[in-house]
């Protein structure tokens, strides 16, 4: 999902397959149904969202498994921003986490 940070994939040896960055509400409501993500975690610093409250977000992280922590950090910020734009946080952006 992050072509730009791993480059061409064909060079690379991988240690390690793809990672998924998810948020889940995995317990359900007494109803049955699983509870909105934002009646559990802080979702303001990814701004308004236009698509209404969901219980749950993923997106999938590849990038060569030996990196600084700097490097994580920032990779992991990237992906949570594009993981929240493709779910309709549209104000989502790097310098807000």
């Amino acid at each position: 999902m992050l072509p730009n940070v791993v480059g061409d994939p064909a060079g690379l040896s991988w240690a390690a397959p793809p990672t998924e960055l998810r948020m889940t509400c995995e317990q359900p409501a007494d109803n049955g149904v699983l509870p909105p993500l934002d009646t559990l975690v802080d979702l303001a610093p990814l701004g308004r969202n236009d698509g209404g409250t969901r219980s749950r977000m993923a997106v999938t992280i590849t990038a060569a498994p030996a990196m600084g922590r700097a490097e994580r950090q920032r990779l992991l910020r990237e992906a949570l921003v594009h993981m929240a734009r493709e779910f309709e946080y549209v104000d989502a952006e790097v310098d807000l986490l």
